[in-house]
């Protein structure tokens, strides 16, 4: 049988002829188009789901020009484009003024202009017209006119400015663009007009908190501008739609509003509630009067009624611990939240523990949270094991180092004060396990890490005073062999000779951002430079008229538009490389008074210990050599550490007299006049021939 011939009982299949050159369809016979995809579809016939033709780009826009064959003038359609623009902006009725006042504006932001009060003031007589000026404070180009006036103008010309802003300025602090006028007014307006300017938002507070652009303007006039009495005004539209239109002086927290009338509680706290979601639902908590109202309701609302409103802030904690104020109210809510909500807040924090931990009040709340967990594997897990890896940036910062000296020694009067262990151990009313026990387990599964850390970087933990003295509360809590390991590696470190520690803190210091004192001459002669300067600019200018002087400048400026410009990345190079060459000053670790108090630290909390342990003592003096201690012999701090060495310890005092023992330390030591070298050498019994 043939390929051609089809037995009978069956229909013959049409075959395909070729590949359609469009890809995807096999055509047969009939005329009929079958897709790869199993459908088949009739050429030509009424199918309305066909669709259209596809219409290239090229093809769309030469449609778009009248035809196939035409060619569009793409510079007649630009300059019908711009021409369009240019008539709609000219409608407004404000398009000759700002069009004027954007022409002096160019001469008055230059830094050459002299007597910018002067045109201030022309530019105020155009603007001042109407409502003009209200208008173009939301517009992107004219609003930094307004904002440059308000920097240069005359005090009562900036004041009668300001006065003609204060109306609209609830519109202007959600304008995108007139926002930056209204900082303006705050940094270079008179005290009369920032105390108008906050009153002027009374009755929106509540609507501007929960605004995108405004709400960070709103914290920065409750922080630096208010007084006392508008910021309880303030705080008072939280409390309620009776008090946005009328306040109460005597008002001053939120339990004043309900202590006369105890019926008005449920319906203020619930108006409290609701304002409160409405900001937290926009996520603006980053805020200093939405953290005081937040620590106000915390404290007034039952555990109830507060859970919701934890619920609510679990993923928001992060942002509420920039003040004191929110850091108190978020340790309030994780005290009284339920196991679940912890455990979300815990989630939410861990993406920013470092910065928690090193913050000036988010160490506060992480040391809350560590004080008052029962499950300290979890504890351990969640936090410690997120932040080892930064342990030396925590050690560094002032307020890192705070959340490691709890964990070791949680509670110690000589680390902590008194007052803020009781305001910490508040927390432990709500855990089941003992105070003690818990601190216990927490602390030994973190003790060998600590250790090991201070193992593999000595130096660093004897950097400078403040780590030293962290580095000395360790040693004094952690065990035997945890101890033995981090001291062989410490001694290592003081008994070098060329130990340096540095003599700022470090975190930097506030030493270094002082302002140096400022050297008299070097002003005066650049001075007398850009003096100079000024007067050439002047006399080239005077001698406009000269055709030689011009030919000269015009050659000039074609010669320095020949040199090469640096790069922004070049000139911050150089920046990095100035900051390099400032090093940071630093001084021999034995001559360093804070050094010296921390190791006479750990040598009498060396003394503590048990006989059979090992001791700093003994272990510094093996590895003194003789170098060292004709270094040591001459500080008199050297001598004073040497005395703490020997005086608690009779057999320390045996061996190290056998060591200086010796004619050449024996007689430098003999020589010095320090206080501490004759206290030294009356407890060795060295008389002075």
């Amino acid at each position: 049988m043939t390929a051609k011939e089809v037995p009978q009982g069956k229909k013959s299949k049409p075959h395909a002829q070729k590949f359609s050159a469009g890809g995807g369809k096999v055509a047969y016979k009939d005329g009929a188009v079958k897709r790869f995809d199993g459908t088949k579809q009739k050429q030509g016939g009424n199918n309305k789901f066909h669709g259209k033709p596809y219409q290239g780009k090229k093809e769309q826009q030469q449609q778009q020009a009248g035809g196939e064959g035409e060619k569009k003038d793409w510079a007649k359609f630009k300059q019908e484009k711009k021409d369009l623009k240019l008539k709609r902006k000219s409608s407004r009725d404000t398009y000759e003024i700002t069009k004027e006042a954007k022409q002096i504006y160019e001469k008055l932001r230059c830094r050459r202009t002299e007597k910018k009060d002067q045109l201030v003031a022309q530019i105020y007589k155009l603007l001042n017209v109407g409502d003009t000026i209200s208008k173009i404070a939301k517009a992107h180009d004219t609003a930094r006119v307004l904002q440059c006036m308000l920097k240069y103008a005359a005090p009562p010309l900036r004041a009668e400015l300001s006065d003609k802003l204060l109306p609209h300025v609830i519109e202007m602090c959600q304008s995108k663009y007139a926002q930056f006028c209204v900082k303006r007014m705050l940094k270079y307006g008179a005290p009369a007009t920032k105390s108008k300017l906050v009153d002027s938002l009374m009755g929106n507070i509540v609507r501007l908190a929960g605004h995108n652009i405004a709400s960070s303007l709103l914290d920065s006039l409750y922080l630096n501008v208010s007084t006392p009495q508008q910021r309880n005004f303030m705080r008072q539209e939280f409390y309620g739609e009776l008090y946005k239109k009328a306040k109460d002086a005597n008002v001053k927290t939120l339990e004043d509003t309900y202590k006369e009338a105890s019926n008005l509680k449920a319906s203020i706290m619930g108006a409290v509630k609701a304002n409160l979601d409405h900001v937290a639902n926009k996520k603006l908590v980053d805020s200093s009067l939405v953290h005081a109202v937040m620590l106000e309701y915390v404290r007034a609302c039952d555990e109830e009624k507060l859970e919701e409103t934890v619920t609510a802030f679990a993923a928001l904690v992060p942002h509420m611990l920039s003040t004191k104020d929110g850091s108190e109210a978020a340790i309030i809510c994780f005290y009284k939240s339920t196991p679940k909500n912890r455990r979300a807040i815990i989630k939410n924090i861990k993406e920013h523990l470092l910065k928690i931990a090193t913050h000036e009040h988010g160490h506060v709340f992480l040391i809350a949270v560590l004080n008052s967990l029962d499950d300290t594997k979890a504890t351990k897990k969640a936090i410690y094991d997120h932040l080892h890896a930064d342990l030396k940036t925590l050690v560094a910062s002032p307020y890192g180092r705070r959340v490691i000296q709890w964990l070791v020694a949680p509670g110690d009067t000589s680390c902590f004060h008194p007052g803020f262990i009781k305001t910490i151990e508040e927390g432990l009313a709500y855990g089941k396990k003992d105070k003690e026990a818990r601190r216990k387990e927490i602390f030994e599964q973190i003790e060998a890490p600590i250790a090991d850390a201070i193992a593999e970087d000595a130096a660093f933990w004897l950097s400078n005073s403040h780590i030293g003295l962290v580095t000395a509360d360790i040693l004094n809590y952690i065990t035997t062999e945890n101890y033995e390991r981090a001291i062989g590696a410490l001694v290592q470190v003081v008994a070098n000779p060329d130990w340096r520690v540095s003599a700022l803190p470090a975190d930097g210091g506030d030493a270094q951002k002082k302002k140096q004192p400022q050297d008299v001459e070097a002003v005066i002669a650049e001075a007398t430079k850009q003096r100079k300067k000024l007067l050439n600019v002047q006399s080239e200018e005077s001698s406009d008229e000269d055709n030689s002087s011009d030919e000269q400048s015009e050659q000039d400026e074609d010669e320095t538009a020949k040199l090469p410009k640096k790069s922004k990345k070049e000139q911050q190079q150089k920046k990095d490389e100035k900051k390099d060459q400032t090093t940071v000053p630093s001084v021999a670790g034995i001559e360093d008074a804070g050094m010296h108090h921390v190791l006479k630290k750990i040598i009498k909390n060396d003394s503590k210990r048990e006989n059979g342990a090992a001791s700093f003592g003994a272990q510094l003096l093996k590895q003194l050599s003789t170098d060292v201690l004709k270094q040591w012999l001459s500080v008199n701090r050297g001598c004073f550490v040497l005395v703490k060495l020997v005086e608690d310890s009779a057999d320390l005092l045996k061996s190290y007299k056998a060591v200086i023992d010796v004619a050449e330390l024996r007689k430098l030591l003999i020589d010095q006049k320090t206080p501490g070298a004759k206290l030294l050498a009356s407890k060795l019994g060295f008389v002075k021939k």
